[in-house]
């Protein structure tokens, strides 16, 4: 186990989260913490933090390692403070984890792939951090996404198939049985997209926003290469293997969706990035008809240009009070992590939120906690440049929204 050091900030979220308000009648519940180690050699990249039974919290993070030229994984457990608990980096075999911890009740899964032959695996996480492998799918190649169905009962897996030049989606149990597959050709259309997916699983190039998942009933959905685009593909399983999605797309890679939340039916909260710019979108209407076509520039948006170019984003339904909302969480030009609040029944602004001062700061993933706030994964660089582990824990006290 590394032997890290924790470092609170004692002024909890009042000097580096810029815009926190006081309230000198609630105990504060908040933290900042930031995770370092003796070895300035290691860099880890923070992927998805969910909340154990126990109030504490697992934390998924990618890290170099020296047998593969795909990052290897790095799992923390750390208790309801923030406290460190452990820490251990996966055997080399697993490798490129898909960026999203899959929970269910208690049990929490990993995809990932093979270090050698680029198979998937789907690992199994007990609350303590303890990893176990549950499956392994040798024909199933170079994962991308996954999300579990909205009974859980499936993952729906994305992942790209290199020497037919498809996106695949596979609906897999936990324990690896397929229950159903869906292939969509790339094309080629004068752009290569095969060193731009190699280069996302590495980590050397640019993350693109793959998404999957189930939209509405039948209809399920990816965020992937379909016709040398970046698109957002609508789906159903039992359609005809002939027929085509129904399709949001942009341009290439240039003009896409950059994250979703179903809302029901055909509707969706989403976010969308176009040269550079990015655009809020808490409202919309997709295609879900075979062969049915938009373009996502269509779909509007609100211009935030406080962001950097073509800004990630984490997109989350939370609930304060009984009302619905809409959080966005990303990256600003002056390093900071912003947090944008709307209403999810009429798509109002209910406010924002930025975090950080002290140090730069990217956001990496956000889960709303057991008690009503917030915690906000994001990496930090200590001494200008390695990589490192941040939380900042929000009470619900502490939200300005």
């Amino acid at each position: 186990m590394k032997n890290l050091v924790a470092y609170l900030l004692c002024f909890l979220l009042l000097t580096a989260c810029g815009g926190i308000k006081k309230n000198n009648e609630a105990t504060p519940t908040g933290f900042i913490k930031i995770y370092n180690e003796s070895s300035y050699s290691n860099q880890y990249i923070p992927l998805d933090i969910e909340q154990t039974s126990d109030g504490g919290y697992l934390i998924l993070s990618s890290t170099v390692i020296s047998t593969s030229a795909f990052p290897g994984i790095y799992i923390m457990k750390i208790d309801k403070d923030g406290k460190l608990i452990s820490a251990n980096v996966l055997k080399s075999d697993y490798v490129s984890a898909v960026p999203n911890l899959l929970k269910d009740g208690t049990a929490y899964y990993i995809v990932c792939m093979n270090s050698l032959n680029l198979g998937t695996y789907i690992l199994k996480l007990n609350e303590a951090g303890d990893v176990s492998e549950n499956a392994y799918m040798s024909g199933v190649r170079y994962p991308l996404s996954a999300e579990f169905d909205q009974s859980s009962s499936y993952i729906i897996l994305q992942h790209y198939d290199k020497d037919n030049l498809q996106t695949n989606v596979s609906k897999i149990s936990v324990t690896g049985t397929i229950a159903a597959k869906r292939y969509f050709s790339i094309g080629t259309g004068g752009f290569d997209v095969q060193q731009p997916i190699i280069d996302h699983l590495t980590g050397k190039g640019r993350k693109y926003p793959f998404l999957s998942g189930q939209l509405s009933g039948n209809t399920y959905y990816f965020n992937g290469f379909y016709n040398y685009t970046l698109s957002l593909c609508m789906f159903d399983f039992s359609w005809p293997a002939d027929d085509d999605p129904a399709a949001a797309q942009g341009y290439h890679d240039e003009r896409c969706i950059s994250s979703l939340s179903p809302l029901g039916g055909s509707k969706v909260a989403a976010s969308r990035y176009a040269y550079g710019n990015n655009y809020i979108i808490p409202s919309a209407t997709v295609p879900i008809t075979s062969g049915s076509f938009t373009d996502n520039t269509g779909m509007g948006g609100f211009l935030i240009p406080e962001l950097i170019g073509d800004a990630p984003f984490c997109l989350k339904e939370i609930e304060k009070d009984g009302q619905k909302i809409l959080l966005y969480v990303s990256t600003t030009k002056s390093s900071q992590v912003a947090l944008y609040a709307y209403d999810a029944a009429g798509g109002q602004l209910l406010g924002s939120q930025y975090l950080g001062a002290t140090n730069p700061y990217a956001m990496a993933n956000v889960i709303q906690t057991s008690d009503g706030g917030l915690a906000v994964l994001a990496t930090t660089q200590v001494a200008g440049r390695f990589a490192r582990i941040a939380i900042f824990k929000l009470g619900k006290e502490e939200l300005e929204w």
